[in-house]
């Protein structure tokens, strides 16, 4: 497993596409930036460029690909609330730790196929499966996973965390987990305690 450590300091914005557009986003700094003062668009970043969701350290750090998930305001606290399947490993190791990660990558091929290969690809059935991704993995300071080919990361606290109850659901969701993977997601709620994006290092 790749896994070279970093501490992340530093305090900024994000600058525009192309004050970077030359300089390779793996050899530009992660500066902490205001949640609040971020000009993006979440429906895009998470449902159609997708995002890669990642827990733990070390030999239990695992990611996977996320496509579904919520970025707003709950009990006066900015937090990104994301689903897991109970039969994803990552279930496991969300249980077991009190954050998780959410990173965004530039839009490139390569950076498809890693999205990709997280998705498609069981730790369980492949250990090494984010590094067999060509993903290089850095830590906080608060010690949780990011990822070097990134260029946004929310790292949050998980405040709540409930499973889905099939029985509330309206048919036509039901229908996604009887024609599929009949396993139901968690919800977990994270309060967004940093937000990292990358920038050229002054």
């Amino acid at each position: 497993m790749l896994a070279a450590a970093a501490v992340l300091a530093g305090c900024g914005g994000k600058k525009s596409e192309g004050d970077n557009a030359s300089i390779p986003v793996e050899d530009m700094q992660w500066k902490k930036t205001d949640p609040y003062e971020m000009d993006f668009r979440p429906f895009k970043m998470i449902s159609k460029d997708w995002m890669a969701l990642a827990v733990g350290s070390g030999d239990r750090m695992n990611s996977m690909t996320v496509s579904w998930g919520t970025l707003g305001e709950l009990w006066s606290r900015p937090v990104f609330t994301v689903f897991v399947r109970s039969s994803r490993y990552t279930k496991k190791l969300m249980d077991e730790n009190k954050y998780f990660t959410v990173s965004a990558f530039p839009q490139t091929a390569k950076n498809r196929e890693s999205l990709v290969h997280i998705g498609g690809h069981s730790k369980k059935d492949d250990p090494d499966k984010t590094a067999n991704a060509g993903l290089e993995v850095e830590y906080s300071e608060l010690g949780n996973p990011l990822f070097r080919q990134s260029d946004l990361a929310f790292e949050c606290r998980i405040l709540y965390r409930e499973e889905l109850k099939e029985e509330l659901l309206p048919p036509e969701i039901r229908k996604i987990y009887a024609e599929g993977d009949p396993a139901m997601h968690t919800m977990y709620i994270g309060e967004i305690v940093n937000v990292y994006v990358k920038e050229q290092e002054q």
